[in-house]
Order: C-alpha cells, then sequence, then structure tokens
C-alpha cells in the first residue's frame, strides 16, 4: 500500500487531537511534550530526507 500525500496533513491532526485528548483526561501524565517535540522534529526531518532519496 502507498502512503498518499493528500492523507498526510490530516492524520497529522489527528495525532495531535488524540494527544492532546489523552493529556487532558490524564492518560498521558508520563509522556512529557517538553520531550516529545523534537524528538517528532527530528523523525520528520529524517523522514523527508529518505522521501527525497526514494527515485
Amino acid at each position: 500500500m502507498r502512503w498518499r500525500r493528500e492523507y498526510f496533513w490530516p492524520v497529522v491532526l489527528v495525532v495531535i487531537g488524540v494527544y492532546f485528548l489523552l493529556n487532558n483526561l490524564g492518560l498521558l501524565d508520563w509522556l512529557r511534550f517538553d520531550i516529545v517535540w523534537p524528538v517528532l522534529l527530528i523523525l520528520l526531518g529524517a523522514w523527508l530526507i529518505i522521501r527525497r532519496q526514494r527515485p
């Protein structure tokens, strides 16, 4: 199955919404956003580099 480009931003918004919902419900007290967002930026950058190197 090939990832379709038009699904990227909707999926990102859903993931962010689920994160904030679970955080507000107190289910993510162990997950600190100040540590998560730099990791997400690194993963996004790595994904963009890998994606551009594929033919």
